[in-house]
């Protein structure tokens, strides 16, 4: 009867196995990682991706190889065999069949139960491990039983080339895929460069594996800490022989891990809140209009408004700039912040901006607009314009910041923006409901990304509540995902909205095909990753990956789900949502400047013949790139002007930055130079330069 190995021999052999497998693994998921998402990737996106994809194959297949391990185990104890390898070969069969099964019988559809589609991909998880294992043990038999070759170097070798083989396999199957719904070759369909340049393909899969190798060591330190705590408290409790349980460890590892990632996410949004208060050099001063927040008869001050705030007020269109694009005489336009550090509450800042309101004179204007920001306190400004523009500047847009974060940061934030908007709204209302009939303006409301998820979501039962709130329009772009209105709305219709007073719609053309009844216009395009993501997608396909027949234009129809994959692809496909150029504006993910002249006119109602509605298309394009240009050349004067500032105050130069007074600031804002007396030194120094003269001080 042969005897047992050593255990210690059995385990080592098993993290050999371990190396191995997870090498195939995560070789074998770089194919599926080049699958077409919702938009066009960089190379630099790809290697992310496909670094993350990779990292996740060889983190996960540990799953499944302890999987087989523990098969191993009990096979072990029911039979005295020295071969191991045999062993894990019986335990694969054992863990394969168990995982066929239950991934046979969850279907890939988004309607199964969150536990059924969790239980499904850690099947698909735990098989792919023990298909990884069999192959490379049983690669490994055929070589050494025909050329005699073993050991970890080549048995590394064996695992690269399945792992490889297995990719090239899955990306055969997805072309054909391709093929069989016309839709082409795969590097013939997707836009990136990655995929049509073998250059670019190694660039995408070299950064990828660096981008690997730092997750694997993150999953590095995460295994230290659980193997070392159990160790650490059981010796220091006097238990070598009878050790704390391994979950003591992981319970360890989470924590530290957890913790770690808070308080760096702490730390990061600290450091965004001040980066957006900072003034920038093309807004240097607070603006002049008294119809503008920051102004001569606002209360507000320039300092509370944050960055986006500053840049809202200060790029008000003048009645001269209005007339000279309508044709038609114009009123000065009403624009006001209800800056997120003006007050503490969002009770407080609802107060503010009712007054603030009563100042600038809102109220005497033919429209108000409520609209939404996103985290970071962002208004889209090519909206504001039209808006601007189409009411001939007889309007008013009130602002409620609820932070001065990204979006990303401030998802946490949204409920006390949604009180501060009902607040708003209801004041504005009562306000209205008190003036006389003839002098009330419209009440409309605009929300655009998170800004959107906050505007809906002031409804928490059904959409009468937009008329119980006086709105009497509104327009909401690229909705997301997480937005309970509109989650209840896309499952429920008629329950959620029994007035049809909600429509959805791809493009703004489309908006005069609805119902009479839609006084609520939402535009969300068809391949909007903010609208299309969740986080259910981790272990469940969405909605709009059902069925190829069935998706939405624009969505790949080869493209199959893959647990863990298809959701690292949309989260970047998230990133690229909002990819755009100043002035271009194009119908593509997150961007919604292409719809804004013919979504406000559409959705709100405002008068505008063809010509008209032409030449704000252009003016809002062409006011876009001039802003951005200011905002370039501003910066870099700034830089230019903080530079010399330094190297004088080097060379013993009076260098006081009072030298450069409020004059000074706006003329680099403007792009001009004013030339101030300096002492004979300074001139000397500054004429050497500029003949490229180097001199000592």
């Amino acid at each position: 009867m042969a005897e047992l190995k050593p255990a210690w021999t059995f385990v080592r052999e098993r993290r050999y196995l371990a190396l191995r497998s997870g090498v195939v693994t995560a070789i074998s998921t770089i194919g599926p990682s080049f699958a077409r998402g919702l938009l066009p990737r960089s190379t630099t996106d790809q290697a992310m991706v496909t670094g993350a994809t990779a990292a996740y194959g060889l983190g996960f297949a540990s799953l499944g190889l302890a999987t087989v391990e523990a098969v191993s185990e009990l096979i072990v104890k029911s039979r005295r065999s020295g071969d191991t390898a045999n062993t894990t070969l019986a335990a694969t069969t054992v863990v394969a069949l168990a995982g066929v099964t239950v991934i046979a019988l969850v279907p890939d559809d988004h309607e199964v139960p969150m536990s059924l589609a969790t239980a499904q991909s850690v099947a698909r998880v735990v098989t792919a491990g023990a298909y990884a294992s069999a192959l490379v043990i049983g690669a490994e038999k055929v070589m050494a039983h025909t050329v005699g070759v073993k050991g970890l170097p080549t048995n590394l070798a064996v695992a690269v080339a399945i792992g490889g083989g297995v990719s090239g396999f899955q990306v055969l199957l997805r072309n054909r895929r391709a093929k069989h719904h016309d839709q082409g070759k795969w590097h013939e369909r997707r836009p990136t460069r990655a995929d049509r340049a073998p250059v670019k393909v190694a660039k995408s899969i070299g950064i990828g594996a660096a981008v690997a190798g730092g997750l694997v060591a993150l999953a590095g330190a995460q295994f230290a800490i659980a193997e070392g705590t159990p160790k650490l408290v059981s010796h220091a409790l006097g238990r070598s022989s009878d050790p704390v349980t391994p979950l003591v460890g992981h319970a360890a590892a989470a924590t530290i891990l957890g913790t770690a990632g808070v308080v760096a996410l702490n730390r990061l949004r600290r450091h965004l809140l001040h980066t957006d208060d900072v003034v920038e050099p093309a807004y240097p001063d607070p603006p002049t209009s008294a119809h503008v927040t920051a102004g001569p008869t606002s209360v507000v001050a320039f300092d509370a408004i944050g960055k986006e705030g500053r840049r809202f007020v200060l790029m008000a269109l003048t009645p001269q700039e209005i007339t000279d694009v309508m044709g038609e005489s114009a009123k000065a336009p009403v624009r006001a912040v209800a800056g997120y550090g003006s007050a503490a509450s969002a009770e407080d800042r609802a107060k503010i901006a009712l007054a603030e309101l009563d100042r600038l004179g809102a109220f005497d204007r033919s429209v108000i607009v409520v609209a939404a920001p996103t985290g970071v306190g962002y208004v889209n400004y090519s909206f504001a314009e039209a808006v601007e523009y189409l009411t001939r500047g007889d309007c008013a847009i009130i602002v409620p910041q609820y932070a001065l974060v990204p979006s990303a940061l401030a998802l946490n934030l949204t409920g006390q923006g949604i009180a501060q908007q009902r607040l708003i709204l209801a004041g504005i209302r009562d306000r209205i409901a008190a003036m006389p009939p003839q002098r009330r303006p419209r009440l409309l409301q605009f929300g655009e990304s998170l800004g959107a998820q906050v505007a809906l979501d002031v409804v928490t039962a059904d959409t009468v509540e937009f008329d119980a709130l006086g709105i009497d329009r509104g327009l909401y772009l690229g909705t997301p995902f997480r937005t309970k209105l509109w989650e209840r709305w896309f499952h429920d219709h008629d329950r959620v909205d029994p007035l049809g007073l909600l429509g959805q719609v791809s493009q703004a053309s489309e908006i005069a095909d609805l119902p009479a009844s839609v006084r609520h216009v939402q535009i969300v395009h068809q391949d909007d990753p903010i609208n299309m993501f969740g986080y259910s997608m981790l272990v469940r396909a969405p909605w709009w990956m059902g069925p190829p027949q069935t998706r939405p234009p624009g969505v790949p129809r080869e493209t199959a789900f893959r647990p863990v994959i298809t959701f690292i692809i949309t989260l970047m496909d998230l990133k690229n949502g909002m990819n755009s150029k100043p002035g271009e504006f194009v119908r593509q993910g997150h961007d919604y400047r292409i719809e804004l002249c013919e979504a406000v006119k559409g959705a709100y109602d405002l008068p505008a013949n063809a010509k008209q509605s032409a030449r704000i298309e252009a003016a809002l394009r062409e006011r876009e790139r001039d802003w951005a240009t200011r905002r370039m050349d501003a910066s870099r004067f700034a830089k230019a002007r903080d530079s010399v500032m330094a190297q004088l105050s080097k060379w013993g130069v009076d260098a006081d930055a009072d030298e450069f007074d409020a004059q000074n600031a706006a003329a680099l804002a403007r792009g001009e130079v004013i030339r101030r007396p300096s002492d004979e030194a300074a001139r000397a120094e500054t004429s050497a330069l500029s003949a490229g003269v180097t001199s000592t001080p």
